[in-house]
C-alpha cells in the first residue's frame, strides 16, 4: 500500500478523531447525555471539515459520472432493494412512534449520513487516490483503506455500548464501507451514498428508540454477517477492474 497515500488520508483521520474525543470529553465535563448531540457535532464537523478542504486540502468531492439511468440503477440495485424492506419496516413503526421521535430520527440519521458520506467516501478516498499513483491498485487501496477507517471509528461508541455490540457495528461499518465506496468512486456523486446511508440509519434509529446499539443476540450476529458478506461481495463487483478502467483510469 503507498506509503504517502496512507499517511496523508491517516492524518486527516487523525485530526477527526481528536476533534471528535475533545467534543466527548467536553459533554462529559458539562454533563450533556442527550442524543441529540450527534446532530450538532456533525453539522458542526461538516463546516470544520469542507473549510479545511477548501483551504488545505483542495480535494475534489464529486466528479459525477455521465451514466445512464440503467447502469446507475445496476450498480445501486442492491441498496434499492434494501430500501423496499426498510420502508416496510418504517410503516411499521410509524404507528408506534410520535413526530418528534420522528423527526428526531430523521435528523440524527440525516446528520450521520451526511458527515460520514462526505468525510470517508469524499475526503479521504480523494485523499488517497490525490497521493497514489493513478491505477487499479490504487484505487482498490483507496476504498479498502477508507472502509477501515469507517470501521475502526466505530470502535469510539465503546463509550456507550457494549463490546460485542461495538464489534458488530465496526464490522459491518467496514462492510458497508466497501459498498459505498465502490458506489462513489463509479457514479462520482456522493447522493448516493448518503442516500443509502441516511435510509439504513433511519430505518435503525426509529425501530430502536436509540443511536446506541443493543447487545447482539448470536442470531442477529449471524444476520448481519451474512449481509456483511453480501456488502463487501458488492463492492468487489463493483470494483472489478474492467469497470475501473472505463469509467475512472
Amino acid at each position: 500500500m503507498n506509503l504517502k497515500a496512507v499517511k496523508k488520508t491517516g492524518g486527516i483521520w487523525i485530526l477527526l478523531m481528536v476533534i471528535f474525543l475533545l467534543i466527548h470529553f467536553f459533554y462529559i465535563i458539562v454533563q450533556i447525555k442527550s442524543d441529540n448531540r450527534v446532530i450538532v457535532d456533525d453539522a458542526l464537523l461538516v463546516a470544520l471539515f469542507l473549510y479545511l478542504n477548501t483551504r488545505f486540502f483542495h480535494l475534489k468531492l464529486l466528479n459525477i459520472k455521465k451514466l445512464s439511468l440503467g447502469e446507475l440503477l445496476r450498480i445501486n440495485s442492491f441498496p434499492l432493494v434494501l430500501y423496499f424492506f426498510y420502508i416496510v419496516a418504517i410503516l411499521q413503526y410509524l404507528p408506534l412512534t410520535n413526530f418528534a421521535n420522528f423527526l428526531d430520527s430523521i435528523l440524527l440519521a440525516l446528520s450521520a449520513a451526511v458527515f460520514e458520506e462526505i468525510f470517508f467516501r469524499g475526503l479521504l478516498i480523494n485523499s488517497f487516490l490525490a497521493n497514489a499513483l493513478q491505477n487499479y491498485r490504487s484505487y482498490l487501496q483507496a476504498i479498502l483503506f477508507s472502509s477501515f477507517l469507517f470501521g475502526v471509528t466505530h470502535m469510539i461508541n465503546l463509550f456507550g455500548q457494549s463490546l460485542s455490540a461495538t464489534l458488530l457495528q465496526a464490522t459491518n461499518a467496514f462492510a458497508i464501507g466497501m459498498m459505498l465506496g465502490a458506489i462513489y468512486l463509479r457514479t462520482g456523486n456522493l447522493a448516493w451514498t448518503i442516500l443509502f446511508h441516511f435510509m439504513l440509519d433511519f430505518t435503525g434509529i426509529l425501530v430502536s428508540g436509540t443511536i446506541i446499539t443493543a447487545t447482539p443476540t448470536s442470531q442477529k450476529t449471524v444476520a448481519v454477517l451474512i449481509i456483511d458478506v453480501l456488502y463487501i461481495a458488492l463492492g468487489l463487483l463493483l470494483s472489478r477492474k474492467s469497470q475501473i478502467l472505463k469509467q475512472r483510469l
